[in-house]
């Protein structure tokens, strides 16, 4: 939050107009702050144009290099692809073009490196921007439910050229796969819930089937919620500071205005979106365990 200009509003409001000037001063330096908050994420619309290219081309046709580098595209990576290509509302061009970039990818001569370059001076310094890529590479290569060798090969090589050390790469791993369960059990929370009260008017076994739902719904929360932790990328030890500043964290590096402001394609934002709300999800499963506000 910027409060710079209150500040110096402040004090030469009261300097020269005593405690009203000071009341002045603070909205007219809000007025300030606010017009600095959005030249500050403001881009040239040609520069803007140029982030988006470089940054829609990446990712689809490193989405498909991805796809290759286990020597077979798989019929869940394909899924994941088109998944990943109706998140971001494409119209009917771009989506061809999005298919054309995934099989350019697939090609033995595709230079990944000269794609990252690209893409990395385009975003220039913005790692949010750089950091979400590599989040959407992560969801593709582990629809299939693992990270193979060679796909986490290239992985690091992707971290590397854009600048993210093996550790962080290992923490977007973490965080990408807990994600993944804790947002299939977060959806099929009213699915259960239904079962649950058709079933508890059935018997099974001695036991009614709502019981044993129940049972089920109740160790699916445990999981959900080691899961929750893992989205956040902090243990459950963590302090309930320490779980504030890791949601925050997450929240500012995912937020769908900024990197829209950055260079992040239009389509794209919807995707943002959806990811904050998954880590809002998360914080709220440990906010509800752990008892705070």
């Amino acid at each position: 939050m910027n409060i710079f200009g209150k500040i110096i509003g402040f004090f030469l409001g009261y300097l020269f107009l005593g405690p009203i000037g000071a009341v002045i001063g603070v909205l007219v330096g809000g007025i300030f702050d606010r017009g600095l908050h959005i030249n500050l994420y403001q881009m040239p619309r040609e520069r803007a144009l140029e982030v988006q290219r470089a940054f829609f081309t990446s990712t689809f046709s490193v989405m498909g290099h991805l796809a290759k580098a286990d020597g077979r595209v798989s019929e869940n990576e394909i899924r994941a692809a088109r998944k990943i290509m109706s998140q971001f509302e494409l119209n009917e061009m771009m989506t061809q073009e999005a298919i054309h970039l995934f099989n350019a990818g697939k090609e033995p001569h595709f230079d990944l490196d000269a794609v990252l370059s690209n893409l990395l001076q385009a975003c220039h310094k913005h790692s949010d921007l750089l950091r979400f890529f590599i989040e959407i590479q992560l969801e593709a290569a582990l629809a299939d439910g693992k990270l193979q060798p060679e796909e986490q090969r290239i992985l690091l090589h992707i971290c590397k050229r854009l600048n993210f050390s093996p550790q962080e790469f290992d923490q977007l791993w973490a965080r990408q796969w807990a994600g993944q369960s804790f947002y299939q059990w977060y959806a099929s929370q009213f699915e259960q819930n239904a079962y649950a009260e058709a079933g508890a008017k059935h018997a099974y076994g001695g036991y009614s089937y709502g019981h044993q739902q129940h049972a089920y719904t109740e160790r699916r929360r445990d999981t959900s919620l080691q899961d929750a932790y893992g989205v956040l990328g902090i243990p459950e030890s963590a302090t309930i500071a320490d779980i504030k500043k890791a949601y925050r964290r997450l929240m500012n590096q995912h937020h769908p205005d900024k990197l829209a402001s950055r260079g992040l394609p239009g389509g794209m934002v919807k995707l943002a979106k959806e990811k904050t709300q998954q880590i809002r999800a998360a914080y709220d499963r440990i906010r509800e365990a752990r008892g705070f506000k």
